[in-house]
């Protein structure tokens, strides 16, 4: 057994696994908040100059307002309005569909954090596990009357390590997780809201 684990602690195997999944966490994070900054829109603003554009009876230009504000909102009115000669379920089934496709890529890579959050605490707790039997392994070996107080204390210390290690990494990960899903919920019910909006001038007005 101590042959085994010798080049695991030796090597701090799983710090290296625990300091990974927090640079990947990081990672991740920041890319997902660079996205979401870049998708969001001004809903009220972009819904007045729509409404404008809609009253005048100009869909090229609806068009290419969604087209030049770019994100996840401008994306399903834009699916919308290139249904505009259909019915309302036509308009309603194409902003859907295009919604579905929107919120999948919100929603890109964020359960990665989720993952990171519910593996890190498992992952230190591997690493705890290990220690104790380093620390029993090396008191059986040695026995009661010679045991190395530094060989336990580094397997001692090793275990608490990682238990510690684990928490840091899953504690910021479960944070950052539930705040970019506070955030994507946010935008869905903005995207929500606008499209409704839309679909109602859209009908209204006949274009």
């Amino acid at each position: 057994m101590k042959y085994f684990l010798g080049p695991l602690l030796d090597w701090n195997l799983i710090v290296v696994i625990l300091i990974g999944c927090s640079v990947l966490a990081v990672a991740i994070f920041i890319e997902r908040l660079l996205y979401l900054r870049r998708t969001e829109v001004d809903s009220t603003s972009f819904l007045i100059k729509m409404r404008q554009t809609l009253q005048e009876g100009n869909i090229v230009a609806a068009v290419s307002l969604c087209e030049k504000e770019g994100g996840a909102t401008p994306n399903i009115i834009r699916a919308g309005l290139l249904k505009h000669e259909k019915g309302r379920s036509d308009i309603e089934g194409a902003m859907e569909l295009q919604g579905t496709i929107e919120i999948a890529n919100l929603e890109k890579n964020g359960k990665i954090l989720s993952i990171i959050a519910h593996i890190a605490p498992l992952v230190g707790l591997l690493g705890t596990v290990l220690g104790f039997i380093q620390a029993f392994s090396e008191m059986r070996q040695t026995g009661l009357m010679d045991i190395s107080t530094s060989g336990i204390g580094g397997a001692m210390e090793y275990a608490l390590v990682t238990t510690a290690g684990g928490l840091v990494v899953a504690i910021p990960a479960i944070v950052a997780y539930n705040y970019l899903v506070s955030r994507i919920g946010s935008i869905v019910l903005d995207m929500k809201t606008t499209s409704s909006e839309v679909i109602d001038l859209l009908i209204d007005h006949a274009i």
